[in-house]
């Protein structure tokens, strides 16, 4: 565990701890109104605002998703948000993804240099972008439905077959569900996204949920994939509870507050905002990694 002197070279004691609370205020009415961990915000936010090591920043961010995707699952539970089959085979295919994608991440720094160094920084960057444009385009459009109206899973030819009950859907294929869990669940542990980023338009479009069941599903499934996570990253090293902690107290408030604004918005609304928001935080990555490619250039 790292220490609170050790975190930030930009801020340090009260300060940092109320900034990160601040942080986590936002994230927290972000992961309840859009079924995301908030960790396709937060690790990038860490590295750039205040300075934070990418490995430190994804450990932490994890160990945060855990508390905050537990609090909107259970609201989004009682709303009867979530489709419980769906939740258990994605969220334990995702276990095995996310133990996968931390170790990715060790190879990476490995190969292309300390957490600190440029070509690690950018390359980083250049997944995050790349993630938040392909998930703001696939929640944009429509899910495409077949003559039928039977969703990408229900059609695909791979047995075995599975029910969901709690979506009135039937016939989806078994190995495509898990195959969706393990390569989210990879993202999750080599970005420390959670992996609700993604997994909102994939429930949507793949599986074939409403948007208000894809919000609060999603949010069951970044549970499982997150302690996996943060257990990996928690040996390497790579969690500070203190930068956790700290985010999960002001976004204990902002999580009921993002339920509560979910539940009035209609399924066009959601989508359309949610894509919106991917997409102006991958242009504001952009800026930053155009800065830095500029800043190799001309070193």
């Amino acid at each position: 565990m790292t220490g609170l002197s050790e975190i930030s070279p930009y801020l340090s004691g009260p300060v940092l701890l109320c900034a990160l609370a601040g942080m986590g205020t936002v994230i927290g009415l972000l992961t309840g109104l859009f079924g995301v961990g908030g960790g396709f915000l937060i690790v990038p936010l860490l590295n750039i605002l205040f300075g934070i090591e990418w490995n430190l920043a994804i450990g932490s961010s994890l160990a945060f998703t855990i508390g905050t995707g537990a609090a909107g699952a259970a609201r989004h539970l009682r709303l009867r948000n979530v489709e419980p089959k769906t939740t258990l085979i994605l969220g334990g295919s995702a276990v095995l993804g996310a133990m996968m994608g931390a170790d990715l991440l060790i190879y990476l720094k490995r190969v292309l240099g300390q957490s600190g160094s440029r070509g690690f920084s950018l390359v980083m960057q250049g997944m995050f972008i790349l993630l938040l444009v392909v998930t703001a385009i696939m929640v944009w459009r429509r899910r495409r439905e077949g003559s039928a109206g039977r969703a990408l899973l229900q059609r695909l030819p791979i047995p075995p077959r599975v029910d969901l009950p709690g979506a009135g859907l039937s016939g989806e294929s078994l190995f495509g569900l898990c195959a969706v869990g393990v390569a989210v669940g990879v993202l999750s542990g080599l970005l420390g996204i959670g992996g609700g980023v993604l997994y909102m338009p994939l429930l949507m479009i793949v599986v074939g949920l409403t948007a208000h069941q894809a919000v609060g599903t999603s949010l069951g499934i970044v549970v499982f994939g997150s302690v996996a996570g943060t257990i990996k990253h928690g040996l390497a090293g790579n969690v500070s509870l203190v930068v956790a902690m700290a985010l999960l107290v002001g976004s204990s408030l902002g999580v009921q507050a993002g339920v509560a604004v979910c539940q009035r918005w209609r399924a066009r609304r959601l989508r359309r905002a949610f894509a919106l928001l991917a997409l102006l935080v991958a242009m504001w990555l952009m800026w930053g990694f155009l800065r830095q490619i500029l800043g190799v250039l001309s070193a």
